[in-house]
């Protein structure tokens, strides 16, 4: 019900980047000390893709009509790496913890204010929809 309205569906586009983000920016402080490790992140997302329907789901094609027919998820967002070249370790890893802390630090606030955008949007709704005013 509530994917049907539009603050709702870019509110949860943006909460599902910002956790496929977080884990990105968790596999680069994990491998903060593999040698010749190449940093990667998501590209941005802009406010055009949040209002852009998700695409619709792949399903596989069976040959047999008693063959299951899995959904496949669609790439919602694209890894990239990020190429830094000024900052690698001489073990060729490029991984500094500090600005992997900070953008994880950003994700927090950006994940923090999606949701209360949601909350204060189901409290207006409620508003809306009380029988005694």
């Amino acid at each position: 019900m509530f994917e049907d309205l539009t603050l709702f569906a870019m509110a949860q586009r943006q909460v599902d980047y910002l956790a496929r983000r977080q884990s990105v920016l968790s596999e680069n402080v994990a491998n903060a000390n593999s040698p010749q490790y190449k940093l990667k992140d998501l590209a941005p997302v802009s406010f055009k893709d949040l209002m852009a329907p998700p695409a619709e789901a792949v399903r596989a094609t069976v040959t047999n009509p008693m063959h299951m027919s899995p959904e496949v998820e669609p790439v919602r967002f694209e890894q990239v790496d990020v190429h830094r070249p000024e900052e690698s370790k001489p073990d060729g890893n490029q991984v500094l913890i500090e600005d992997q802390m900070q953008k994880i630090g950003d994700i927090k606030g950006d994940y923090e204010l999606a949701v209360n955008l949601m909350m204060k949007h189901i409290n207006m709704l409620k508003t809306a929809l009380d029988k005694n005013g």
